[in-house]
């Protein structure tokens, strides 16, 4: 649950004017140091709850998202195409009349006149068959691939809007904290400027910063309906549905060691996936064109009907069949060009495969790094820089309260504090995207 801040009744404080009724400085001071030690984190949430909420999210966004149904559509139109690309070539059926005298166009005049009915059927050489049906299967894989591909993309999208969102809510707090803690500063400085003991310029340095932060609350106001409207558009909902989000969000540590990532990498990443059955692919392509210079099989039959003589006699039908062969005689210009293409596409194809493995261990390498950069920072702030900060700034409000320190230290130091915790916040969220970064790389789900 987060740190409740204390807000004074309106008639006790003074934003922004020159003059009005003096507040007593013991209890501005209370209020001051509360607000200044205020956590700038919220505190820890129930963990079940945070993830509950995310998975549902993303759950949403992988169910509804159109990008992603039209891929998987797309793959899904793929495996229809595997049964075709194995099939024989449709039979032809052929229906004539042969040896038909034009004089009469009788069908009994002359004994070789008949109708014809005949089916061919093109048989190609045995094996190139199930090669094609390998190619096109290949190729149902690499689409499969890509579902997974977008799954990961849509998954790390959501999450990260959602880490966006939920960074820019808590520096939205921050921000309001800060405001109402200058005002009460500049009622303080009012106070000691209606008693001749603070110069006017303090007052009017107050009324900056907070005006400066009330445009900053502008910018963050607009950057939380941009980020909405982008989360609601990767769920396809309108974009100004309404989100619930959890008090905070604890990313796990990473469990695996750089070498396990790698290694996962390699068999979940579904980009290398489909690189590598892209690969199989060529290979497979390859075989096929080479296979192309034997010869292919024409299989035919025909009957042919012929009608009795006029004079009565009887004229028996025929049947005919037979086979024909494919004459690969151009094969210098035709299945040699084709084996030397098949062998550039494959040779292109496992370089590829091999850029991206390079590419996947440099981003591995580089997400780690930050990642243990950003925890190191994350634990700094905790430790050191925003408590020390606190202090300071609790020291110069007792200062400036007994006259020892200007009005501008007062400020300065609230500021350098304020602008701490807003790098604080920021460093906690980098980390939760990074680790969001790292799933999208491993292709598997770490959170």
């Amino acid at each position: 649950m987060r740190a409740r801040q204390r807000v004074l009744p309106p008639g006790d404080r003074q934003v922004g004017g020159m003059s009005g009724p003096g507040i007593p400085g013991k209890r501005i001071l209370a209020v001051l140091l509360f607000l200044a030690l205020l956590s700038p984190a919220a505190a820890a949430g129930d963990s079940a709850g945070e993830r509950e909420a995310l998975h549902a999210l993303v759950e949403e966004a992988l169910e509804r998202n159109p990008e992603l149904q039209s891929i998987r559509s797309t793959a899904e139109a793929k495996e229809q195409r595997i049964l075709p690309a194995g099939s024989l070539p449709d039979p032809m059926l052929s229906l004539a009349f042969s040896n038909l005298p034009v004089d009469d166009f009788a069908l009994d005049k002359e004994p070789m006149t008949s109708r014809d009915i005949g089916v061919t059927q093109a048989i190609p050489f045995p094996g190139k068959r199930s090669l094609k049906e390998e190619v096109a299967r290949l190729e149902a894989v690499q689409a499969g691939d890509r579902v997974e591909s977008m799954r990961n993309l849509i998954r790390f999208r959501v999450k990260k809007d959602f880490f966006l969102l939920l960074e820019n809510r808590e520096i939205t707090r921050l921000t309001e904290k800060n405001k109402a803690l200058l005002g009460e500063l500049l009622a303080v400085a009012n106070s000691r400027y209606a008693v001749g003991k603070a110069p006017q310029q303090d007052l009017f340095k107050a009324q900056v910063e907070i005006s400066r932060l009330e445009n900053m609350l502008i910018s963050l106001r607009k950057k939380n309906v941009e980020l909405l409207a982008d989360v609601n558009t990767l769920r396809n909902r309108p974009v100004g549905t309404p989100l619930d989000l959890p008090a905070g969000y604890t990313v796990p540590g990473i469990v695996h060691s750089e070498e396990k990532i790698l290694e996962i990498a390699r068999e979940s990443n579904p980009d290398l996936k489909r690189e590598k059955e892209a690969v199989k692919q060529k290979e497979t392509a390859l075989k096929l064109a080479r296979r192309q210079i034997l010869p292919d099989f024409q299989v035919g039959a025909a009957y042919k009907f012929r009608e009795d003589a006029p004079n009565g006699t009887e004229r028996p039908d025929f049947f005919s069949a037979g086979v024909g062969i494919s004459l690969p005689l151009w094969y210098g210009r035709k299945q040699d060009k084709e084996v030397e293409a098949a062998l550039r596409d494959l040779s292109s194809a496992e370089r590829s495969h091999e850029n991206a493995w390079n590419g996947i261990r440099n981003r591995i390498r580089e997400i780690t790094s930050d990642i243990e950069a950003l925890t190191a920072s994350l634990s700094l702030f905790d430790t050191g820089l925003l408590p020390q900060a606190r202090e300071s700034v609790a020291a110069s409000l007792s200062a400036y309260q007994v006259g020892a320190v200007e009005f501008s230290s007062v400020l300065l130091g609230q500021i350098a504090l304020y602008q701490q915790e807003i790098e604080r916040e920021k460093t906690g969220q980098a980390l939760r995207v990074r680790a969001a970064q790292l799933e999208l790389v491993m292709g598997e789900e770490l959170f």
